[in-house]
């Protein structure tokens, strides 16, 4: 389901806020439609939150430079992948189950919650960007962070995802350490991972929501220029020694540093062609749309949307 750069729709950049019926909550108006993250905590302790978030994206947006543009736009596009790659996983997941190839699915649960975490950490005020090093976050750094983050919404929430978290990467690491001769038998599978996922995914659409807004009031039209060196350090990864180019990301990127090179919040960000081409890249290259394998593989656009509403 590979799609043509011409058909590539990017009006979704071209959107208003005005255009966009989000919701009012916290004495603040937003763009998405959040559907877990508020109601994890008080409108009061909602309040406390984004202001307290807010307060710190205005510490970096009133000494925006070219340099922290490029930065955060890099981090933004980041987190949009994050989001993009956990939908793939899930919707293996689901195609797994229902093959039976029960043993990928603590791995598919695991590294899909995982890109979620390293997407709210890419949008944390606080966490240093390290020359593209937070790209290489450790698993418990992620994990730990992002459970710190919503504690400023509920404390008790942010130890159930914890709890949940830990217990994904425990299942996994005994699928791959243990080698269990009962096979699945003691794994848990009594959780949702659709509300742990959505509720993750939100958070980091929260963050940049306060992230464009402090852009938006107190950066200049002449720092936002995306440089090329931050382009290169997403697109050029080096792991164990072995180098990768990512062309679709040179692509989507270089649109970027044309046409919008500064953070959105992250659903405004994403295009549907970007949606269309990241999960349409793990179709198989021959498959019937008719087919029970091509509508558990890769599943229907409606279905992209289970944990986030991609365009």
């Amino acid at each position: 389901m590979k799609m043509c750069s011409f058909l590539v729709n990017y009006t979704l950049f071209n959107k208003t806020w005005k255009e966009r019926k989000g919701m009012n909550f916290a004495n603040r108006n937003w763009y998405y439609n959040y559907r877990e993250l508020f109601a994890i905590g008080t409108e009061k302790k909602t309040i406390k939150a984004s202001n307290d978030i807010a307060s710190r994206y205005s510490i970096l947006t009133k000494s925006w430079s070219k340099d922290l543009n490029s930065e955060w736009t890099a981090r933004t596009y980041l987190s949009t992948k994050m989001i993009l790659n956990a939908t793939v996983l899930l919707k293996q997941r689901d195609f797994a189950e229902e093959s039976n190839l029960r043993v990928v699915i603590p791995y598919l649960e695991y590294y899909a919650i995982l890109s979620l975490l390293r997407g709210v950490v890419f949008m944390l005020p606080d966490k240093e960007w390290e020359d593209g090093k937070l790209i290489s976050i450790s698993h418990m750094k992620a994990i730990s962070l992002t459970c710190d983050w919503i504690a400023k919404f509920n404390k008790d929430k942010a130890q159930e995802v914890k709890d949940f978290c830990n217990q994904l990467k425990a299942q996994r690491e005994l699928i791959s350490y243990k080698a269990p001769a009962s096979g699945d038998a003691n794994l848990g599978f009594d959780y949702d991972i659709e509300y742990f996922a959505t509720l993750i995914a939100e958070v980091a659409q929260f963050n940049s929501e306060l992230l464009e807004s402090s852009v938006k009031k107190n950066t200049s039209k002449d720092d936002h220029v995306f440089l090329s060196n931050h382009v290169f350090q997403v697109c050029h990864i080096e792991i164990e020694g072995f180098k990768f180019n990512d062309r679709e990301d040179s692509h989507r990127l270089g649109y970027v540093q044309r046409k919008q090179p500064y953070p959105f919040n992250l659903q405004l960000f994403m295009t549907e062609g970007q949606v269309e081409d990241f999960i349409g890249a793990w179709d198989a290259d021959d498959y019937d749309e008719d087919s029970d394998q091509y509508k558990f593989y890769s599943g229907s656009p409606a279905s992209w949307q289970d944990i986030f509403d991609v365009p």
